[in-house]
């Protein structure tokens, strides 16, 4: 990578300075709900990054200065501007660790934590509302099966059909809702081991086509509050 032009704040990293490689990345948080019978609803809240963390020698005559600046950084706790290649992120250092070994030798590594990354912030931004429906829709007809719903009226393209599979799953929320009470009272009245496993049984089935009913109902609900919008 010594060919790539890396900057961290007023330092310039340069020629063999320019670490290997860099670690960058970070997770998603999720929001995980188990349903029963082994099905799960899963909801992205947003992303989480992770630290970006480098290594690497400063040499020349300016070495020290160069240390002393990232560490004065650090100590300061200042939001700094990191570049290289095509990524660019404001980050704080979170850790930067070096050796004296010459005035002009000083082996270092930095870690970073990232406070913002504005070219995901513009992708978002930038991201048509027709994908969000997309991916609602998708999610739904994932669930719409254990609900025992169809979703085939329903396109990312037109609004048409909603009402219908809207009214479907008031229909199937009401029926096993009906259903769960009735197997929670049969659970309760059950007058041996083989009624009681019975009764668990259609426990199950009713509350987890009532919890997958519940969710295809949000997601649609959401695709076609996203599909008005786009249509005024």
């Amino acid at each position: 990578m010594s060919h790539v032009i890396l900057t961290l704040g007023g330092v310039v990293f340069r020629d063999m300075e320019v670490p290997e490689k860099i670690s960058f990345g970070g997770r998603q948080n999720l929001a995980v709900q188990q349903l029963i019978g082994g099905g799960r609803i899963v909801q992205a809240l947003g992303l989480d990054d992770g630290k970006i963390s480098f290594a690497g020698i400063f040499s020349g005559n300016d070495a020290v200065a160069r240390a002393q600046m990232l560490d004065a950084a650090r100590a300061l706790g200042a939001s700094l501007p990191l570049v290289w290649d095509g990524f660019f992120y404001t980050v704080i250092i979170d850790e930067f660790c070096a050796e004296y070994r010459k005035t002009n030798l000083i082996p270092f590594s930095v870690t970073c934590l990232v406070v913002s990354d504005p070219l995901a912030s513009l992708a978002a931004i930038a991201a048509p509302v027709a994908n969000l429906i997309s991916n609602d829709l998708a999610a739904a007809g994932a669930l719409s099966g254990q609900a025992g719903v169809s979703l085939d009226g329903i396109s990312a393209g037109g609004i048409a059909g909603v009402t219908a599979v809207q009214s479907a799953l008031q229909g199937v929320v009401g029926t096993q809702g009906g259903a769960l009470n009735g197997a929670v009272a049969q659970v309760n009245g059950a007058a041996d081991a083989q009624g009681g496993v019975m009764a668990i049984t259609q426990l199950n089935v009713a509350s987890s086509t009532l919890a997958a009913a519940a969710a295809v109902s949000g997601y649609v609900g959401r695709a076609a509050a996203n599909l008005a919008g786009t249509l005024l």
